[in-house]
């Protein structure tokens, strides 16, 4: 008990799917007791109060996500690697005047760099590291790891640190040795920990990088307390760890650790029973390990935590949460004071907004957004919006339970190219699309 329980539970949020009181009512308990034991007593508080405005509808209209009046594709039983599927894919970005391209290659995740370069794993055997230097359409093998790969970060000095579970790697490409191999440089505090790709690697402008600790060890009977920061002023050669979020009573993981440009400030958020938001108040590395570096946004859990995922585009950061079985938001800041907060519309809205990125385009800059996740009665959902959020395009929507939408690619700065995967875990049929103008 304890264990995701927003996943196990998710259909007490959905009066659709009750079928008889007594069973109601000891999933009830079930789920209330799980809330206990987890700490997440402040988080069932807001399920409950956004729910109740949802459902009564004293949410304002205006504060609902807005799609434009394409209809996405649906996500059926038909094969994923077909040439009609692929032209359905090629047709519906054309229709939002992009381009689709299916991949030579089947990408499993990939950094890309500033000449357009591309690193990244391959589907299923993602412990080999490749090498592409014409847009994905040739592949070099560049080295293999014990385990897979979890998460690619090229720091601006162009050295590349590859995370596996439980350890982080890195090598300097800027070596003319090019037999020069991937080195251990950080061991994390678990087996089973690692930075989540896109997400919990950063780098300062002054050169420090940033790595946040993400796992879900579940250790007699409660989460295990991972949530470590790790700091290297040396290029990744030698690290500091700081628990100074577990002193502040976080029981799991980091979510988020991003330097945003247009804040001029490191964002963090952790998860999973405080769910906050914190901006630093410096850069200085030492002030950085203890709660005074740092200045929480959110001081109850109503006040908007527990976010997931982020981006950033023409000076505003995007944040989405992860509440699954829950009510979701799109939030956007462009002051780090003022924040305006997107509900995501049903049927999508029970999914958390489990990943974002970006892409340069001619009609403007893009942010994209996943909603893996659904319920019996809900849908996932693949976005995307060039407008800063006035409106999202619809791209893919589908049962969690049959497909797999997931977005692959990862950038310091905005590429002009972003590559997804479509998989049908009905049949473990899976595609790669690359999305250019």
């Amino acid at each position: 008990m304890g264990r995701e329980l927003t996943r196990r539970y998710s259909s007490l949020f959905d009066k659709k799917d009750i079928r008889s009181l007594p069973q109601l009512l000891k999933s009830s308990l079930q789920f209330a007791h799980g809330v206990y034991k987890s700490g997440k007593i402040s988080e069932l508080a807001s399920f409950v109060v956004w729910e109740a405005m949802h459902q009564l509808r004293l949410f304002a209209r205006s504060q609902y996500m807005t799609f434009s009046s394409g209809e996405p594709l649906t996500l059926s039983k038909g094969k994923v690697s077909s040439d009609e599927f692929t032209q359905k894919v090629i047709d519906l970005f054309s229709s939002r005047q992009l381009k689709a391209t299916p991949s030579a290659h089947k990408w499993k995740l990939m950094t890309i760099d500033e000449n357009g370069d591309i690193w990244g794993c391959l589907y299923p055997n993602d412990n080999k590291l490749y090498k592409s230097t014409d847009q994905g359409k040739s592949i070099v093998f560049v080295s293999r790891f014990a385990e897979k790969i979890k998460s690619i970060y090229l720091s601006k000095q162009q050295t590349l640190f590859v995370c596996t579970k439980g350890a982080v790697f890195k090598r300097d490409f800027k070596s003319e040795d090019g037999n020069e191999p991937f080195k251990k440089c950080l061991e994390l505090s678990t087996p089973e920990s690692f930075f989540r790709h896109n997400n919990e690697m950063t780098e300062t402008p002054e050169g420090l990088l940033i790595i946040g600790e993400y796992g879900n060890v579940w250790e007699n009977g409660s989460w295990r307390k991972i949530a470590y920061l790790y700091f290297s002023h040396d290029g990744g050669t030698n690290w500091q760890r700081s628990d100074f979020l577990i002193r502040q009573g976080i029981n799991k993981h980091v979510h988020i650790i991003r330097y945003c440009e247009t804040l001029k400030r490191l964002v963090l958020a952790d998860g999973d029973n405080k769910k906050k938001v914190w901006l630093s108040t410096t850069l200085e590395e030492s002030r950085l390990h203890e709660v005074g570096g740092w200045q929480p946004l959110n001081r109850t859990h109503i006040q908007m935590g527990g976010y997931i995922s982020s981006a950033e585009v023409d000076g505003m950061l995007y944040l989405g949460t992860d509440y699954q079985g829950g009510t979701n938001f799109m939030v956007t800041t462009k002051d780090g004071k003022h924040f305006d907060k997107q509900i995501v519309p049903d049927p999508y809205r029970r999914s958390p907004i489990d990943n974002m990125g970006q892409r340069a385009s001619k009609r403007g800059n893009e942010v994209w957004a996943n909603l893996p996740y659904s319920t019996p009665r809900t849908k996932c959902l693949l976005m995307f919006t060039r407008d800063g959020g006035k409106s999202w395009e619809r791209l893919f929507s589908y049962n969690g339970a049959t497909h797999k939408v997931w977005l692959l690619s990862s950038a310091n700065g905005i590429a002009d190219q972003l590559f997804f995967s479509v998989e049908n875990l009905k049949t473990a049929e899976r595609a790669v699309y690359q999305i250019t103008d």
